[in-house]
């Protein structure tokens, strides 16, 4: 269900492509005035769990410029990258996050329009002024003063706020939006929902076949008296900036039944050519047969029955381990059925094992992508005016800790 591959094809869905590997301009730039400027060669970097930019030199002048920015809402991409509206291969507006928005510029969808030209195109005001003043920690130091957003700040002022400099819809002194905490004990207490599936990576060896469990997303929404009436689209976040976006039908509708393959584990192609991994149950389906369990976009708690391990950061890898408390389950859903069937990691040489069918097909739904592990937020938009959303680089692995979901944006009332 990534954006990167050939979303076009399926059902409206406003997912977007995997993080890793891609080409940004600006990674966060952030926070503290008067905190003293600190030139390139500085040895501070990003504290973001995720790391993968093809140039990460941006994030790293940010927390050089701003010692204090590390680990802060402004330590992430929306600091110099701006969200943006497409139209998908229908003609309907989808709403996508900084990443995905970015992202659309390396793997556009095939039939869709309005997408940003380049990657200059998906920087905000704030984002421009420092590729214009020379992507630098003294380019930084350069644009202090300035008023990028139109707001009525200063930069300066902003990121000492802990403000993004480059949207004028967030300013300092302004109060929280309205949000809604959801317990581990109120997210079960709610009707459960159990469904097998195929989870298509798209850089892995492995596809996977698995049964998660947890509550619909719109029974949690539902629960909590969220109003999707004007909404134009669900993210889910984790707390290292990782985001995907969904259209409304792809949280309120079920996902197309899906078809079990077998015959393509190990034990059937050996280790160096097996492209799926199966589960001890695979519930008595042969190849070709159809799942039974109805297919919804899922806040999944438990994997086989037992609970999902807690993400953390992991330094070395520069990105996380573990998947839970909880993780989004995105079912494939492209709208030719043989898309949805697994297929060979995009690393592996075509042709060179047995089956060749198998091969790697960029058209194929690699949902395993919009699958975001460690999802603490629920965000809603279009955002409400007048108020400043939460930090999630501050408090969004307490969150992990706590096993809660944060829920704000449109539609949503404060508890």
């Amino acid at each position: 269900m990534e954006i990167r591959e050939r979303v076009g094809e399926r059902r409206r869905r406003g997912a977007g492509a995997a993080l890793l590997g891609l080409v940004l301009i600006a990674g966060a730039l952030a926070s503290g005035g008067g905190q003293g400027m600190r030139t390139e060669d500085d040895p501070i970097l990003s504290s973001r769990a995720y790391r993968g930019h093809e140039n990460d030199r941006d994030i790293s002048n940010l927390v050089r410029a701003y010692p204090r920015s590390v680990g802060t809402r402004l330590d992430d991409c929306q600091t110099c990258h701006c969200a943006g509206e497409v139209r998908d291969a229908e003609g309907q507006p989808v709403d996508l996050n900084p990443c995905d928005y970015c992202h659309l510029v390396v793997h556009p969808p095939e039939g869709w329009a309005q997408l940003p030209p380049g990657f200059a195109a998906t920087l905000n005001p704030y984002g421009r002024a420092y590729l214009q003043a020379g992507r630098s920690v003294t380019a930084l130091r350069a644009i202090d003063g300035g008023d990028e957003d139109g707001d009525g700040y200063a930069n300066a002022s902003e990121i000492a706020a802990l403000r993004y400099p480059g949207d004028p819809h967030s300013r300092p002194g302004q109060p929280l939006c309205p949000l809604v905490t959801v317990s581990a004990a109120e997210l079960r207490a709610l009707p459960a929902h159990t469904q097998f599936g195929l989870f298509n990576a798209n850089r892995q060896q492995f596809d996977v076949y698995a049964s998660y469990t947890g509550v619909r997303i719109v029974d949690l929404l539902e629960a909590q008296g969220v109003d999707l009436r004007g909404a134009t689209s669900v993210e889910i976040l984790a707390p290292d900036g990782y985001a995907r976006s969904f259209t409304i039908e792809h949280i309120t509708e079920p996902y197309p039944a899906q078809r079990f393959y077998g015959g393509l584990g190990v034990a059937d192609l050996g280790p160096e050519c097996a492209l799926v991994r199966y589960p001890a149950n695979t519930y008595a389906y042969t190849n070709g047969d159809t799942i039974r369990d109805a297919q919804w976009h899922l806040l999944a708690y438990a994997r086989e029955g037992l609970p999902l391990e807690p993400t953390r950061p992991d330094p070395a890898s520069g990105g996380i381990v573990g998947e839970g408390p909880y993780r989004n389950i995105v079912p494939p859903a492209a709208a030719e059925e043989a898309h949805n069937r697994p297929d060979r990691s995009i690393h592996h040489e075509p042709g060179s094992c047995p089956a060749p069918e198998w091969d790697y097909d960029a058209h194929r739904d690699h949902n395993a992508g919009s699958m975001v592990k460690g999802a603490v937020i629920i965000r809603i938009q279009p955002m409400p005016d007048g108020c400043e959303e939460f930090d999630i680089f501050n408090g969004g692995w307490a969150m992990v800790d706590a096993g809660q979901i944060l829920i704000y944006g449109h539609g949503v009332s404060a508890e």
